[in-house]
């Protein structure tokens, strides 16, 4: 009699994935007619629908209409060099040092995630100081996109946990993050978001960014940066960009990780880029050729269309123009729905302080709910919420707006009624 032939796959495990994937079924099942994703991480119209900025219309067009445009691949490994350019002047400005000395080394990516990834990648085969390190940590802040750990991760780090937030005041705990990182070793890996920040809408102030660079060049720290957010705090991408332009000047170790699925409202196109300032033309030469080796292991080619958008954009003065302005009142229009949940919170003596509603910035909200608050606006009110307590301002809008603050005080309410 044959022996049974157990197939190689026969006992792959289940994947844990964030509670975000199964919350997310959840909701499309639910058939209240009231139910509000507070989930989701795009901007969408106040008819909560998904917003194509006329600037990336106008682009599209532009590609649409050009005789010369074909589906050949890219030029480089790398990407467009049309595209690496113009994003670095984007980020760090036309008169950048950095830029016009050669000393940036550049590569288009799939999306942030491909560019914190091929960041890990690159870190994991080169940074000296973790190279005698097999299983070097990485230090992450407690409250971060929840995405951050899984890269690292994947490519043999081990991560640490870093205090960031302060829960009773609902801002940034600048005291204790700078303390945090002046105790870890000399030379760590330091994941930081420029703007925005995801989850809990809490940046440094330009003044704690300062000292924050002091304590990165005094310890010597590798700042990892991501930006997904540029423009959406201030309206402005310089602006927003202020604590790149500082570190790099502060001449700090660091690369940037980019995405424009958010800026540009290409999401599903996979527009990003990973950049690193280095301290000569030779370094970045050699550094682009790693780059390229990463590249194609990993993806070959970059995809070209998403990419030509932003390209057609940045290259234009008057598509550049509209862009900035479209950018401008989403960042505005994020800013009132902020006011109109705090204005709809206070209208209804919802317990509590909601002050931080509008002095949180980008598109998240961190609530500081519990999980029993979570799950009492999810099944009785059909509000839905990531567990972690982090809502979405995007997904609020004039038909929503009312229902949620009253969800939200009927929540609170309960919780003080239940510890009396």
């Amino acid at each position: 009699m044959d022996q049974k032939v157990v197939h190689p796959f026969a006992n792959v495990p289940e994947g844990k994935l964030e509670s975000l994937n199964k919350l997310q079924t959840q909701f499309k099942n639910d058939s209240r007619v009231n139910k509000v994703d507070l989930m989701c991480g795009i901007y969408q119209t106040e008819e909560g629908n998904p917003y194509v900025l006329p600037s990336v219309k106008l682009a599209r067009q532009m590609l649409f209409n050009d005789p010369k445009w074909e589906h050949e691949y890219p030029s480089s490994h790398l990407g467009e060099t049309e595209f690496r350019d113009l994003s670095a002047r984007l980020l760090f400005g036309e008169s950048s040092g950095i830029i016009n000395e050669n000393r940036l080394a550049s590569m288009q990516t799939v999306g942030a995630s491909g560019a914190c990834h091929m960041g890990a990648m690159f870190l994991r085969a080169h940074y000296e100081t973790y190279k005698s390190k097999p299983s070097g940590n990485v230090y992450i802040p407690a409250q971060t996109w929840v995405n951050h750990p899984n890269l690292f991760h994947a490519v043999g780090f081990e991560t640490v946990s870093l205090p960031y937030y302060d829960a009773s005041a609902h801002v940034f705990a600048f005291n204790s993050f700078n303390e945090a990182i002046q105790q870890i070793p000399t030379q760590s890996i330091v994941v930081l978001q420029v703007c925005g920040n995801n989850p809990t809408g809490c940046d440094p102030s330009v003044e704690e960014w300062e000292r924050l660079a002091h304590t990165f060049k005094s310890k010597q720290h590798f700042a990892f940066l991501d930006l997904s957010y540029p423009g959406f705090v201030s309206g402005s991408v310089a602006q927003d960009c202020a604590p790149i332009r500082l570190f790099a000047d502060a001449n700090i170790p660091l690369l940037l990780a980019t995405t424009y699925g958010k800026s540009f409202g290409l999401y599903g196109e996979r527009v990003g880029h990973l950049c690193m300032p280095l301290p000569s033309a030779e370094i970045a030469a050699r550094v682009e050729q790693q780059m390229k080796l990463l590249a194609r292991a990993e993806t070959g080619a970059q995809p070209r269309f998403g990419a030509k958008l932003v390209t057609n954009i940045l290259g234009n003065p008057w598509l550049k123009d509209i862009w900035e302005e479209n950018l401008k009142a989403m960042a505005l229009d994020l800013a009132r729905r902020r006011e109109r949940l705090e204005e709809a919170l206070i209208e209804r003596d919802t317990p509590g302080d909601w002050s931080f509603v509008t002095t949180q910035v980008g598109m998240f909200l961190y609530t500081s709910f519990d999980q029993e608050q979570i799950e009492y606006l999810r099944e009785e009110h059909s509000v839905y919420l990531q567990d972690t307590g982090r809502l979405s301002i995007a997904g609020l809008n004039p038909q929503n707006t009312i229902h949620v603050a009253e969800s939200i005080a009927k929540a609170l309410r309960r919780r003080v009624v239940t510890t009396l």
